[in-house]
């Protein structure tokens, strides 16, 4: 008789300073804006970009470069401007062992990018840097993730999931209202993972980089559900 097999979980992996150096990403996106307008006329960018921001309750790509044509009028400079944040080569900054722990946790469960951005430039930097080909297409994008856990569920039902993040505030979140649900896993990377904010409770696991995922087997993480 053959020996049963373990359920699989499903992990829901966050995008941004997890499984890609979005940090880093920003850090050249200005250079290179820079670059293309000057220093004042880019500084003019990010002031629109962090107004539509806080207007829109997150990022608007569409919206801040609608709102940039005030300050930048010249139609064919605003087209290198789309291009340069729309065409990033955004699979340069996948941190080096994000490939490889997909792969392994597909071997282990169903892995699904589970992401908060904007309708248009997330999606474009999930699929242009191959992480959404990484995950067979399981992509889910929201403003704000942890308002949709239940469409989350209901699409991809499994018996425990697995939210691996930067972010302390999202993982004590999710752990407060499903304990026995979700088990928490930090990837301590990026400026909010390093912010020193705490937030209870706790995620059950954290991980300097995404890599230090593949120590652990389905079962044990497993373990940390409170049941």
């Amino acid at each position: 008789m053959a020996a049963a097999q373990p359920e699989r979980g499903v992990f829901l992996l966050d995008c941004d300073n997890t499984l890609l150096d979005n940090d880093a990403l920003k850090a050249d996106l200005a250079r290179r804006l820079r670059a293309l307008l000057g220093d004042t006329l880019a500084a003019r960018f990010w002031q629109r970009y962090e107004e539509v921001r806080r207007e829109a309750d997150g990022v608007d790509l569409p919206l801040t470069f609608a709102a940039f044509r005030a300050d930048c009028p010249d139609e064919a400079l605003l087209a290198h401007v789309r291009a340069t944040v729309m065409d990033y080569p955004f699979a340069e900054r996948l941190y080096p062992e994000t490939l490889a722990t997909l792969a392994y946790l597909t071997s282990i469960g169903t892995p699904v990018i589970l992401s908060d951005g904007d309708a248009s430039y997330q999606p474009r930097k999930i699929e242009g840097s191959g992480l959404a080909a990484a995950v067979a297409g399981r992509v889910a994008i929201y403003l704000h993730k942890e308002d949709h856990l239940t469409e989350v569920m209901a699409r991809w039902p499994a018996p425990f999931y697995v939210m691996v993040d930067d972010k302390p505030r999202i993982l004590a979140t999710l752990k407060a209202r499903y304990p026995d649900r979700f088990v928490t896993v930090q990837i301590v990377q990026g400026h909010y993972a390093h912010a020193g904010e705490t937030f209870a409770p706790p995620p059950d696991v954290a991980l300097p980089g995404i890599g230090d995922l593949r120590g652990f087997s389905s079962e044990r993480l497993r373990g940390f559900l409170r049941v």
